[in-house]
């Protein structure tokens, strides 16, 4: 009985997390002074391709290519950073080597406000 017990253990030790395991945000790894982005025009609903790089929205997740929603969220995002210019403050780099941080349009935090609205996917990482 105990051998059978261990057996199971160690086979759910080496199974991958669930999906909704909980994602952890990196430190910040820059420095957290405003910069202007111009040209900015939306990748999907969470990333904008800027003059100056790519800059993804710190704390939201909306949904991929081909998912449910996803040309909604990136009108969306398109429609809140119309004019093409924003203020970022980075947090840090993700493993595509894009800045992710606060975007800031028109006074208001961007991904705050597409997660407010529902544009997020409901599980997942937030970023």
């Amino acid at each position: 009985m105990l051998r059978q017990f261990l057996l199971g253990l160690a086979i759910a030790a080496s199974l991958p997390a669930p999906s909704h395991a909980q994602w952890r945000e990196p430190p910040r790894s820059m420095q957290a002074a405003p910069q202007r982005y111009t040209g900015c025009r939306p990748v999907d609903g969470d990333t904008l391709a800027c003059r100056q790089g790519r800059v993804r929205l710190r704390g939201v997740d909306t949904p991929e290519r081909g998912e449910r929603g996803y040309r909604a969220a990136q009108r969306e995002l398109g429609r809140r950073t119309r004019g093409g210019t924003v203020t970022v403050v980075p947090h840090h780099r993700d493993r595509y080597g894009r800045v992710v941080g606060d975007v800031y349009s028109r006074g208001g935090n961007v991904g705050r406000s597409m997660d407010a609205a529902g544009y997020s996917k409901a599980r997942g990482a937030r970023r």
